[in-house]
């Protein structure tokens, strides 16, 4: 509990990234998305990071007008968009995949060499950690759609 507790309060604290503005968890993961997947929509955005069409949406044209995302017009279809990093998003995105490497590093360092077996363990933790953690937020999720259905309906 307590790691979770602190990888909360860290996913709490903006950070610079490279750039003048500083960023939320939430904005460098969008930039995450956008840079991992070249020709990312706004759907390709909320499909990756579990929102909404209308919240990747929201958080898009925020980082647009901060300049750290293009939206780009399809040549074929004039409604079709998909997004781009700017210079700066280039930088945010950089510095964020490099603080990953560096974290993940300094995990390795700590645990030490692993046996076969004790890293097939470790494997085993992990996925069932996962695993939880995808069943818990697929049930919050559901309890919410839920729960809206029910007072749309009592409107």
């Amino acid at each position: 509990m307590r790691i979770m507790n602190k990888l909360n309060e860290s996913e709490s604290i903006p950070r610079k990234f490279g750039v003048d503005v500083p960023l939320y968890p939430s904005e460098i993961h969008t930039l995450q998305v956008i840079g991992d997947h070249p020709q990312a929509n706004v759907r390709t955005v909320a499909e990756h990071l579990g929102i909404t069409p209308g919240a990747a949406s929201q958080m898009i044209s925020k980082l647009s007008k901060r300049e750290l995302v293009t939206k780009v017009r399809g040549l074929k279809n004039e409604k079709e968009v998909h997004l781009e990093l700017t210079p700066s998003g280039i930088t945010a995105y950089q510095a964020h995949e490099t603080i990953h490497e560096m974290v993940f590093q300094k995990i390795v360092e700590r645990i030490g060499p692993l046996s076969s077996d004790q890293n097939t363990f470790l494997e085993h933790v992990l996925h069932a950690v996962e695993s939880v953690y995808d069943e818990r937020i697929e049930t919050v999720r559901n309890e919410m759609k839920e729960q809206k259905t029910r007072k749309e309906g009592e409107i």
